[in-house]
């Protein structure tokens, strides 16, 4: 039969004498209260009204989001260009791609040159040339704008180089002015071509329309939430 050691008192105090330097002197203390739960209460309860009059307005949820854009070039590129059609918003899509298109360049007086009319293109090859498609063309009666969008990619080799060549023969058998634009979250790295950001399309968004959501048009709220979704590129 196994012999059980009794451990006396004195020896377990010997014990603990041993191992105290390294037990922990202090123990944790839950956090102080810094906030007062009835100034809380009240602010969720002031909320409540101004939360159901946005979602009353449909405006708690982006359109855009449930969209699916995403960061997706392509689809981001095609739903701007169907923004800045005059045949959607009329008045308001041109006010929107005249702001925007005044971000890349302030010598044209571009509601003067949209107002006489203009047309739209995307993923299109400015001479035939199916290796050189810019994502946007704007022509107006006087000029040629392409536009490169980039989101997340990077430019491809001589890229900007070769639009550059397509925009300004396009151009010429127009007898239009050519004019270059870049749409990234980085600058153009060459002369020749205009740099704007997404910052500027969110920009030109809120210009389009009236300034409180309340008397918004559905068409600005529609512009208003598109440059809500690309301000976080």
């Amino acid at each position: 039969m196994t012999k059980i050691e009794t451990i006396s008192a004195e020896r377990l105090e010997k014990a603990f004498a041993a191992i105290a330097p390294v037990l922990p002197r202090a123990f944790p203390q839950a956090a102080k209260q810094t906030y007062s739960l009835e100034k809380l209460a009240s602010a969720l309860s002031e909320l409540r009204e101004p939360l159901e009059r946005a979602k009353r307005k449909g405006g708690l949820v982006n359109p855009w989001t449930i969209a699916g854009l995403k960061r997706d070039e392509v689809r981001n590129a095609a739903a701007l260009a169907g923004l800045w059609q005059a045949a959607f918003g009329g008045e308001v899509s041109q006010r929107f791609l005249a702001e925007y298109l005044r971000s890349a360049t302030e010598a044209i007086a571009w509601e003067d040159e949209l107002r006489s009319g203009y047309q739209i293109a995307t993923e299109i090859s400015p001479v035939g040339d199916r290796s050189d498609r810019v994502d946007l063309i704007v022509e107006t009666a006087n000029c040629v704008v392409g536009i490169e969008v980039k989101i997340d990619a990077a430019l491809g080799r001589e890229q900007l180089e070769r639009y550059l060549v397509s925009i300004d023969r396009r151009a010429k058998l127009r007898k239009a002015k050519p004019l270059v634009v870049l749409l990234a979250p980085f600058p153009s790295p060459i002369a020749g071509v205009r740099s704007t950001s997404w910052n500027d399309v969110a920009r030109a968004a809120r210009l389009a329309g009236r300034s409180t959501h309340a008397e918004r048009s559905f068409v600005e709220q529609y512009i208003a939430a598109f440059g809500d979704h690309v301000s976080r590129f």
